[in-house]
């Protein structure tokens, strides 16, 4: 069911799955609007982990290609040409309070698992980090581009790779500006598993139902170690605002190139019509919902 124009959810009681379809809308980024519906839902989806009794949330992108790309660059821009500071400190906490949700898991005994079917980018890189399990499809694609515009990834980047790869590698792989494939990343250790293209949320479904996903969540270590503060998070927010309101107008100048980008990827999305793909994902989903829901 629809819960707004942006999430999409389906619950499996028989495997206690909370999906959550991520659906951008008008912009393959963290828009402002984006941001303000999750915050307006966070407590119903609490209610219904409860509710339901659910082991598991798992999110996906309903946008073909594209997981996130990132932060609004466009509304950046805007908020440092204005000198609007508040404006772009409730964006960047909003930010905050996603990622940490569900890193946390919502602080309940739940898991938190992420299908990335496209191109994660910057805070969509971020954001996919956050949970404690991320399958990735195999056309799938990560980078941080920030280090284009003269900023770094503020909202979690540096804290959920550290703990993965450790600060040295984390710092290398933020500041390399290298777009990494699917299985580079997966090689790294920073990614779980890589599926086929097409197939992740079955993928991900057989790993729950099969039990493979319990070693996870039944592990306490893993809980422990992969949860980052929110005090941490909010610590380094604050460094990415004050540097923020630094750049130079070539900085924001190559910004708005970016969101350009960001734009175009909105328009090729929509005119996608990649025979082969589009029927692997009709395959996949028709497969999972005719197992999990009928």
């Amino acid at each position: 069911m629809f819960i707004n124009n942006n999430l999409r959810i389906k619950i499996d009681e028989e495997n206690k799955i909370l999906w959550v379809g991520i659906d951008l809308q008008d912009k393959l980024c963290y828009s402002i609007h984006f941001l303000d519906n999750l915050s307006y839902v966070k407590e119903l989806i609490m209610y219904l982990i409860k509710k339901e009794n659910i082991k598991y949330v798992v999110a996906y992108s309903l946008n073909h290609g594209v997981w996130n790309l990132g932060g609004d660059l466009e509304f950046f821009v805007s908020c440092i040409k204005s000198n609007n500071r508040k404006a772009l400190q409730d964006y960047a906490y909003k930010c905050i309070d996603l990622v940490y949700n569900f890193n946390s898991n919502y602080e309940l005994d739940v898991f938190s698992a992420c299908v990335v079917q496209g191109n994660a980018f910057g805070g969509g890189f971020e954001s996919a980090l956050s949970g404690n399990y991320i399958l990735a499809e195999q056309s799938a694609k990560f980078s941080f581009p920030e280090i284009i515009f003269g900023t770094f990834p503020g909202m979690g980047a540096y804290s959920f790779l550290t703990k993965k790869v450790g600060f040295n590698k984390a710092n290398e792989i933020i500041n390399s500006n290298k777009t990494y494939t699917a299985l580079e990343i997966c090689d790294l250790g920073i990614i779980n598993k890589v599926c086929e293209d097409g197939m992740g949320l079955l993928s991900m479904a057989n790993l729950i139902r099969n039990g493979e996903m319990d070693k996870y969540m039944n592990n306490p270590f893993m809980s422990i170690c992969n949860r980052v503060s929110k005090s941490e998070l909010f610590e380094i927010v604050n460094l990415w605002l004050e540097k923020a309101f630094l750049l130079s107008e070539d900085n924001l100048s190559r910004m708005m190139k970016l969101a350009a980008f960001q734009k175009r990827k909105l328009s090729s999305q929509v005119k996608d019509n990649d025979p082969l793909l589009a029927e692997e994902r009709k395959f996949a989903e028709a497969t999972l919902i005719n197992k999990l829901y009928n």
